[in-house]
Formats: C-alpha cells, sequence, structure tokens
C-alpha cells in the first residue's frame, strides 16, 4: 500500500493549516505524522493503523479498503472490526465533507456487511466486536421497552435468540477482559458500559426476552458502578 500520497499529502497540510489557528490539532497532526512514518519504515502494525485511519476518512479510500479487507480475509480482528464500523458509521473527513458520500451506511446492504464483519471479529475472539454486537441489540431493546416508541412497525422486533445472543456475547467479553487481559481491545470504562447494558437486558420486560431476571439485573448494575469508580 502507498504511504505518501497526494491526498494524503493534501490532508495533513489541511492539518497544518488548521492547526495554525486551532492549537487542538497538534496530537492529531503529530500522531498521523508518527504513523506514516512508522509505516514507511516497515512496521506493519502502522501500517494497518495508517489503512485503517485514511480509510475512516476518505483518503485514498478504494486502495485501503482493499488493503484490509484482505487483512480480514486473513483473520485479522482489528480489521474485521474496523470494516464493521465503515459500515455501519460511514466516512468522515473534516477538511472534505464529498467524502461521505463514498459509504451509504443507509443502504441495508452496508448494514449487514457491518453485521457480518462484527460477527467474525467476535467469532475470533474480538472484545471489541462482542461489544458491538451487545449495544446493538441493547439500543434496539431500549427502543422497544420505552414507552415513548412511536414507530413499532418500522422498529426492529427483537427475538427470544436476540436476548440469548446478547447475553452470551457480553458475558464472554466480560470473561476475557477478567481472564486474558491481554487479549481484550477494550478499556476499563467500556467494559463498564457493556456490564450496564446488560442489566438493561436482564431487566428488560420485553415479551420476548428470554433472559429476563431483576437479580442479575441488579448484579451487572451493581458491577458496572463499581468498576466506573475505580
Amino acid at each position: 500500500m502507498e504511504i505518501l500520497t497526494k491526498e494524503w499529502n493534501s490532508y495533513i497540510e489541511s492539518m497544518k493549516n488548521a492547526f495554525s489557528e486551532n492549537k487542538d490539532w497538534q496530537e492529531e497532526l503529530d500522531g498521523c505524522l508518527e504513523m506514516a512514518e512508522d509505516a514507511k519504515n516497515g512496521d506493519e502494525d502502522a501500517l494497518l493503523d495508517l489503512a485503517v485511519y485514511k480509510m475512516e476518512h476518505g483518503i485514498d479510500f478504494e486502495e485501503c479498503l482493499s488493503f484490509i479487507e484482505e487483512k480480514g480475509r486473513q483473520g485479522d480482528v482489528y480489521a474485521l472490526t474496523q470494516l464493521g464500523f465503515l459500515y455501519c458509521t460511514g466516512v468522515f473527513n473534516p477538511f472534505d465533507d464529498s467524502k461521505k458520500s463514498l459509504m451509504d451506511i443507509s443502504d441495508v446492504k452496508n448494514e449487514e456487511k457491518s453485521n457480518s464483519y462484527f460477527e467474525k471479529a467476535a467469532e475470533l475472539g474480538g472484545v471489541r466486536a462482542m461489544a458491538t454486537l451487545v449495544n446493538h441489540i441493547w439500543v434496539y431493546g431500549r427502543n422497544q421497552d420505552s414507552e415513548d416508541s412511536e414507530n413499532e412497525e418500522d422498529s426492529i422486533q427483537l427475538t427470544a435468540e436476540d436476548f440469548t445472543k446478547a447475553e452470551k456475547l457480553a458475558l464472554k467479553a466480560i470473561d476475557i477482559y477478567e481472564n486474558q487481559k491481554e487479549k481484550c481491545d477494550l478499556s476499563d470504562s467500556i467494559i463498564a458500559l457493556l456490564m450496564g447494558w446488560l442489566s438493561d437486558l436482564y431487566a428488560s420486560k420485553n415479551p420476548a426476552s428470554s433472559i429476563y431476571s431483576q437479580e442479575k439485573a441488579e448484579y451487572w448494575k451493581n458491577r458496572s458502578e463499581k468498576l466506573t469508580r475505580e
């Protein structure tokens, strides 16, 4: 993958111009320059990080997307997870608003691709992917539990299997965090959020829920609050 391309250099120049007006760009600029330099010197992790950064910002998009997809086919959990985010959150470039047209996140096919990538990453032990899949079910669950929910006919209806799946993924992610922390790609604060989502899912009174338990809901609520305080 080419590193110092015309698009990349243009982005760096835009960042330097922004930095001259707002010092908050310093850390971002320094990180980009260091990442590109490490990648140029043969650091494979830095090269992947650079490809992901470029992809997310729409820089050399097709080349970077192809590079990361190949890494995903090789079973790279980080690449698979980032592809999952790409297809559900889209492309954002603070200096070129046209870049967002590179990814249509309203396309059902892209939503399916996103879930597929997260599923693959989760199967390979990706904790971030597991948490993201749990979050999706938690969001749908909260919407359906809300008395203010307006468009029920348009919303995704959860099944008993969805609740069971969310429970299984959350518990697996927490187990990796607690017993194989070197394999956990999430911070303590996000794990605390995950525990909170699990608590909410146990507390959900959705008729489809197969995991309803006030006792477990309270347990994970307390665990979440404790980890947040630590």
